[in-house]
């Protein structure tokens, strides 16, 4: 019986604890704009200005950029994560496959960006991971808003050249 109870006891710790880190599958997550901040911690004005920035992109340069802030990974590698998402939301127009998806998991402390085909040429991981080790001061500060900017500018800027 002592052992039933413990046993019970761990699997509610470990169900509570679940819970708490907020996972987010990707089947859960639904885009409402470029910007999809669903760890609650970009201020509506710096939502604002991304999203405008993204769809100025989307207009001249015929590309997709998109952000995803969620609060954890559920389980999974940064890469089959950011892939996952980058296909159920269809970034970058079909068989164009111009999009990139700018994902960071506060509580994991990950971040990844995932570039289609058709930006590779010019945003080859090297350029795209010089950019996130940019950014990694302002994650260890806790300045959110500024490294989402940092990164969507520079990607920005790349594909507006």
């Amino acid at each position: 019986m002592k052992g039933l109870v413990k046993c019970s006891a761990i699997l509610w710790i470990l169900l509570g604890a679940a819970v708490w880190v907020g996972a987010e599958p990707v089947d859960s997550l639904r885009a409402t704009n470029y910007v999809n901040d669903f760890a609650g911690v970009l201020d509506e004005a710096t939502q604002a200005r991304l999203n405008d920035l993204c769809h100025q992109v989307e207009q001249k340069a015929q590309a997709q950029i998109a952000v995803a802030i969620v609060k954890s990974l559920d389980g999974q590698d940064t890469l089959t994560y950011a892939v996952a998402l980058y296909q159920k939301w269809g970034i970058g127009a079909k068989g164009k496959d111009r999009g990139v998806l700018i994902l960071l998991a506060t509580q994991d402390h990950k971040y990844w960006t995932t570039v289609g085909y058709g930006l590779e040429g010019i945003l080859p991981d090297g350029k795209v991971g010089g950019f996130g080790r940019e950014m990694v001061p302002l994650l260890k500060s806790g300045d959110y808003a500024g490294a989402v900017t940092l990164m969507t500018a520079r990607v920005a800027s790349v594909i507006a050249q």
